[in-house]
């Protein structure tokens, strides 16, 4: 890319939780916006939609739109036409709204860019581009009461999408879907509602068992085979992504057993969790990818925690078993045997495990304020890059077998 930028993507996410783009959120090392994100040349911006907004959905990849924060330089920039079908233009609500920039939004719908209003708030001066925007973005956290209520009203009579921007739990998912909002962007779908009194599914079970195999450090090739073999969809899945040609395997192999030797305990176990979690359960694709994610940039950086990288890639998958299996995690560890050092990495964030594990959260939600420090932000920032391309890679071999 033409200069250090530190990315993270967050989620947009329609009524049934399917993701529908991503808002690519940047900055410079010295925590400033860059001024010249796309320089002029359609290579930087070609990285950022490949990189950042390529998902693999229903056995396909895909290219979802980028939507991108907008202030009144970047406005006037040379924009490569390619990307006008996946990307929408958020202008920022610093943008004066004159005739000079009016014209200029309406140049840039005309070339195919879809334009968003970020943090709306209604102004009269919006009136002179209205027709040429397709998607409202309202703080919810900010927009409240009488002020929202009056706002959607007097956006009744304009064909816009309503996107409701810091959505962090499925109550108030539910409550702006029934206002009419059709996009959703925050972490709620990580955050399920939690059910009194459930009892784990089958399924569920035999993922907690592989869980807690899997969290010992004296874990053999035999215990995790035994598990394995509880669940026949597992197996078979396995089996065929190891004989798959990712692999280049010099002969076939036929039970797990043999999958464990050929592809060492460690391997095997980063398998049994990307088969178990596509698919076998109820949970948006979406977290099931940023856990993915969250894993193997835990594993990326453990090395400058001091943390073993197979522990630092399970803690990174444990520290959204809650929303997997919609239980606290506090009840979660009666299932899975834990050693207290990880306890406290999940629940609390203490010790080196714990700091590792909020610096990559903090990283990849764009709290870059949270850091601790310990790792520099170019570390992380590298780290997130390789995971998203090994999730989207990963998940493909899954998927396909």
């Amino acid at each position: 890319m033409a200069q250090q930028i530190l990315l993270a993507r967050q989620p947009i996410l329609n009524s049934n939780c399917d993701t529908v783009g991503y808002e690519l959120l940047y900055r410079d090392p010295n925590g400033c916006p860059p001024g010249e994100l796309f320089d002029g040349t359609a290579a930087t911006c070609e990285v950022l939609l490949s990189a950042y907004t390529g998902i693999l959905h229903k056995g396909s990849m895909r290219t979802l739109p980028a939507f991108m924060n907008v202030n009144e330089e970047l406005l006037f920039q040379d924009l490569p036409n390619f990307a006008a079908d996946n990307m929408v233009l958020e202008i920022i609500e610093d943008v004066p709204i004159t005739d000079k920039t009016a014209e200029r939004i309406k140049e840039l719908s005309a070339q195919g860019f879809k334009i968003a209003l970020d943090d709306f708030v209604w102004k009269d001066e919006y009136l002179k581009i209205i027709d040429y925007v397709e998607i409202i973005k309202i703080d919810v956290l900010e927009l409240k009461g009488n002020a929202l209520f009056n706002t959607l009203e007097k956006l009744e009579p304009y064909k816009l999408t309503l996107l409701a921007e810091k959505v962090e739990n499925i109550f108030e998912f539910h409550r702006f879907r029934k206002l009419g909002f059709e996009l959703f962007q925050g972490y709620f779908f990580a955050y399920p509602e939690m059910i009194k009194g459930k009892r784990a599914s089958g399924s569920e079970l035999t993922m907690m068992e592989l869980l807690s195999e899997l969290s010992n450090p004296d874990a053999t090739p035999e215990g995790l085979e035994k598990i394995i073999a509880k669940d026949p969809r597992l197996a078979v899945r396995l089996l065929k992504i190891v004989n798959s040609a990712s692999f280049a395997l010099q002969r076939s192999i036929s039970n797990i057993g043999e999958a464990v030797i050929m592809l060492g305990l460690n391997e095997l176990k980063k398998w049994a969790l990307i088969v178990s979690m596509s698919g076998t359960l109820d949970v948006p694709d979406e977290l099931c990818r940023e856990l993915l994610i969250r894993a193997k940039m835990c594993e990326e950086v453990s090395g400058h925690y001091q943390i073993e990288p197979g522990q630092a890639f399970l803690l990174g998958i444990l520290s959204g078993a809650d929303a997997l299996f919609s239980m606290p995690l506090e009840e979660i560890t009666t299932y899975i045997s834990l050693s207290d050092d990880v306890i406290a990495a999940l629940l609390e964030h203490e010790g080196p495990m714990g700091t590792l594990l909020g610096d990559v959260i903090h990283f990849a939600h764009y709290d870059w304020g949270k850091l601790s420090g310990s790792v520099d932000s170019m570390i992380l920032n590298e780290a997130l890059h390789t995971a998203i391309n090994w999730a989207i890679e990963s998940q493909k071999t899954a998927t396909s077998a």
